[in-house]
């Protein structure tokens, strides 16, 4: 902001609730900073997929250590977190069972760029629960 003299002043907005930090679905690590958490979708539902099996289980591979279930496998691998993959010709879809705030958008950002690495000339969508 220019002040009137030539001189520039900076003025801070602050939040009306300075105690409360983050966006409100973050928890507290013991240094007080938030810590993004992600509200997943149901554990039960294993993902739903479709396409060409080989190609559907190397991009769930893929997405395993981008997405945090690396440590899962077979049919489950990704539940409560992968809702469906759905690839078809030149377009593959996935929908993530996490909410749109802080950590789901992070996933899906870092889901995104795996699959866009993987499949450069396709396009890509990549929804959040709601």
């Amino acid at each position: 902001m220019q002040h009137m003299h030539g001189e520039t002043r900076t003025i801070t907005i602050q939040n009306a609730a300075p105690e409360v930090s983050g966006c409100g679905h973050c928890l507290h690590a013991d240094s007080a900073a938030p810590v993004c958490r992600t509200v997943r979708g149901d554990a039960s539902e294993a993902p739903q997929l479709s396409g060409p099996a080989d190609e559907v289980q190397r991009l769930m591979a893929a997405l395993a250590p981008a997405l945090g279930f690396d440590g899962e496998s077979g049919p489950r691998a990704g539940a409560g977190l992968v809702r469906a993959l759905k690839l078809l010709p030149g377009e593959v879809e996935l929908q993530l069972a996490v909410g749109r705030h802080c950590g789901g958008a992070t996933l899906a950002d870092s889901a995104f760029e795996t699959l866009r690495g993987l499949l450069p000339d396709t396009d890509i969508y990549v929804t959040l629960a709601a």
